[in-house]
């Protein structure tokens, strides 16, 4: 199904979904270019990925889909086909939506939807597959949570996250051997997830055991592994050394029952708290998905979403460092970052050495010249809400966890690339930048 989102009527903006079998959009072009060249049409724009930066796309498709475009219900225009007609589509113009003046973030009425969460590296392979000509769902974007990507695709990072180990200190109202234990060194943390830990207490050799962590009793430590075409996965496998099928099965050999530790759906407690071993588990968790997911008044009480109303999750600290927004989101701009393994949240888009290139009305959405990230979102106003789009963007990023990349509003410098953006459609060369410029993301290639 798609993640879809109620459109207009204030600032309050609801979401709903929209069966995903047997949908006919007359609007919907093929698939790697389900948005329309501009003409005059509303354009669908599907994203589909990652799960980290679902609800977040979701949130920010919400306020990309609310800024007033052109009248629908003018006379002059052609509202079932979405097509503004002769309703003025001019950004700054009156006579627009609602009565308020045209935007200069969605002249069209453009409107994006998210497709269920199918791992990043899954969104890039679509929307290559898209591109190529061989989809198996519409596709015009991919969500990605890590670095991942091809070589017709570019990557926009518009946000950052940290992942970090996670285990329960209370299960069931009692307390874990592992309850006191809120930081570990970042050898040892490998160590665990490669399978390799061990020491000696008090003349005893241990190995994979929380004592060697400060426990005051012998207790083993079951690992659990997400799905390995996550982001949060592949984020985390390169922070420990994990390789698919190799270290990974060493630290699992101890488990009993590996199907059962393997391929668990991301950021999530509920599936690990219903096993026999969830007292002795480790697992790994976004920084972002915790916050919004992970509740309590202090710290060592926070319950996760689908868990026990008596089991809590430590959210753990490495080499003393805490994943907090001074030590993930740094400086800005990337800078100053001192958690030790923090990532993006990136849109992926067909660049302009692919079959199909995104289409424009993506462009204007996700690219680096588009409504996430440029420079002009700082003195656009959302009418709905008084504010300027990028305080609105910025405050939606934040409410799912997550931190903008600049720390002070003002725009930087976001890199270039061989394949930049193209953006030729009067519709958005009016309202985006077209050549290189400075912007709240940050592009890269492949």
């Amino acid at each position: 199904m798609f993640r879809s989102i109620t459109r207009r009527g204030g600032v309050a903006l609801a979401a709903a979904t929209v069966g995903m079998a047997g949908m006919s959009l007359a609007f919907a072009a093929p698939a790697g270019a389900t948005g329309t060249a501009s003409g005059s049409n509303a354009s669908l724009i599907v994203g589909s990925g990652s799960q980290t930066s679902f609800d977040e796309m979701t949130a920010l498709g919400s306020l990309f889909n609310s800024a007033p475009g052109c009248d629908l219900t003018a006379s002059t225009a052609v509202p079932l086909s979405l097509n503004c007609g002769q309703a003025s589509k001019t950004a700054g113009t009156a006579g627009g939506e609602q009565g308020y003046n045209v935007s200069a973030e969605n002249p069209l009425n453009d409107f994006s939807v998210q497709a269920p969460a199918i791992g990043s590296g899954n969104g890039a392979t679509v929307l290559q597959n898209a591109g190529a000509g061989s989809a198996t769902s519409p596709v015009d974007f991919g969500r990605a949570s890590s670095a991942k990507g091809n070589s017709t695709v570019n990557r926009v990072k518009f946000a950052t996250d940290a992942v970090s180990w996670t285990t329960f200190n209370t299960v069931s109202g009692v307390k874990t051997a592992q309850n006191k234990i809120t930081n570990m060194s970042g050898t040892d943390v490998k160590a665990i997830f490669l399978g390799t830990q061990s020491c000696t207490v008090k003349g005893v050799a241990y190995t994979m055991n929380w004592i060697c962590e400060g426990a005051k009793v012998a207790s083993p430590i079951k690992v659990y592994m997400a799905q390995s075409g996550s982001g949060t996965y592949s984020t985390w496998a390169g922070y420990t050394g994990l390789t698919s099928g190799t270290s990974g099965a060493v630290a699992l050999a101890g488990n009993g029952d590996l199907a059962a530790h393997t391929n668990l759906f991301e950021n999530q407690m509920a599936y690990i708290s219903g096993q026999a071993d969830a007292a002795n588990a480790i697992y790994f968790f976004s920084l972002g998905k915790f916050t919004t997911n992970c509740h309590g008044k202090k710290s060592s009480a926070l319950r996760c979403a689908g868990t026990p109303a008596t089991s809590y999750t430590t959210f753990g600290a490495i080499d003393g460092i805490a994943a907090t927004e001074a030590t993930v989101q740094g400086t800005g701009g990337g800078a100053g970052v001192t958690f030790p393994v923090t990532r993006g949240l990136y849109n992926m888009y067909s660049n302009s050495s692919a079959a199909v290139p995104s289409s424009q009305a993506t462009l204007n959405f996700v690219s680096e010249y588009g409504f996430l990230c440029k420079a002009g979102t700082g003195s656009d106003i959302n009418p709905y809400t008084g504010n300027s789009y990028r305080y609105d963007i910025e405050a939606a990023i934040k409410a799912q966890g997550f931190f903008p990349l600049d720390v002070s509003g003002a725009p930087f410098s976001e890199g270039t690339v061989t394949y930049p953006a193209v953006i030729t459609d009067a519709a958005y060369t009016a309202i985006d930048p077209t050549t290189p410029t400075n912007g709240y993301c940050s592009v890269s290639h492949g």
